[in-house]
């Protein structure tokens, strides 16, 4: 007998990469299937990423569910409907910026149409790559370029001529991702950023930061879209791999970490389900829809 939703409001809030997205970066057949089983047996199902809105949207289609984008920086109902914002003090943008540009590190900025980044790249990303290439030559190591590259693969990305004048206008900006080979340059960066008490850090991986407005994060969203709808912290099941899942996990009551995802995930996880080359959301999703969702610290 399947359970009574109606009086019992519950959510589902997944991340993207990693998590909901295959090792293409893609949503499969089966994915996208389960996520519409859930839709219609009642649960709202959300998708709680750092990307940006307009590449989510692209990547759902017709499927239509909440949006939680940029890492809480905007959140869209259905019908793609503009439910919160919390943007990046303009100054505090600015000085960010400056910093990275003169450390010769790669980043890109959220705004609401496009996502900036320099037109020099993935020049710069390549130099770097090289570095790391020649250091260690006995090592297969394209899977790291190929990480790399699918920030330029993502929906909506503008290359322009210098990034930093976007804080010299009026347009609304989310949050900027670092991204750098070079783990000196980046822990410079990370130590620098930091000490703006404007800001926030978190990761996606480990040759990422990314920079967020204080009060923003997955995790703040998740609790004001939960309200939204009036489902209760006992009744949200989040779904991530990454150390910028952790605030979700705070907010959920229940906690699935993935088979690929990292240590601190699956150390703050209720329930751990298959890797994201295994549909491992569609494989949690049918345990929950058949009730044969039992909680436990292992691998399936």
């Amino acid at each position: 007998m399947k359970e009574d939703l109606t009086a019992m409001k519950k959510m589902i809030a997944i991340d993207l990469d990693g998590t909901l997205l295959n090792t293409k970066s893609e949503i499969s057949a089966q994915n996208r299937a389960a996520l519409i089983r859930a839709k219609e047996a009642g649960y709202i199902v959300t998708i709680c990423t750092g990307r940006a809105t307009f590449d989510v949207k692209e990547l759902l289609g017709d499927l239509d569910i909440p949006i939680i984008a940029a890492n809480g920086g905007t959140v869209h109902t259905e019908g793609y409907e503009l439910f919160s914002r919390i943007t990046l003090d303009q100054e505090a943008g600015k000085r960010a910026a400056k910093a990275l540009v003169e450390r010769n590190i790669y980043f890109e900025v959220y705004t609401d149409d496009a996502l900036l980044s320099p037109f020099d790249g993935k020049e710069k990303l390549k130099a770097e790559f090289d570095v790391i290439k020649s250091a260690n030559p006995n090592e297969d190591i394209a899977d790291l370029w190929e990480g790399a590259m699918t920030q330029f693969k993502q929906f909506g990305i503008k290359p322009v001529d210098d990034i930093r004048q976007i804080f010299e206008s009026n347009e609304a900006t989310y949050k900027l991702l670092c991204f750098s080979f070079d783990m000196n340059k980046l822990q410079e960066a990370r130590d620098l950023l930091s000490e703006m008490p404007e800001l926030s850090l978190t990761s996606s991986g480990k040759h990422i930061i990314e920079v967020l407005p204080k009060e923003s994060g997955k995790g703040h969203a998740l609790k004001k879209l939960a309200a939204h709808y009036g489902v209760d912290r006992s009744h949200i099941y989040a779904i991530g791999d990454s150390p910028n899942d952790l605030s979700m996990f705070e907010e959920a009551g229940h906690r699935i970490a993935m088979g690929n995802a990292v240590d601190v995930i699956k150390e703050k996880s209720t329930y751990m389900t298959k890797g994201n080359h295994e549909d491992g959301v569609a494989y949690f999703i049918d345990l929950l829809l058949k009730n044969q969702f039992h909680e436990k610290k292992t691998l399936v």
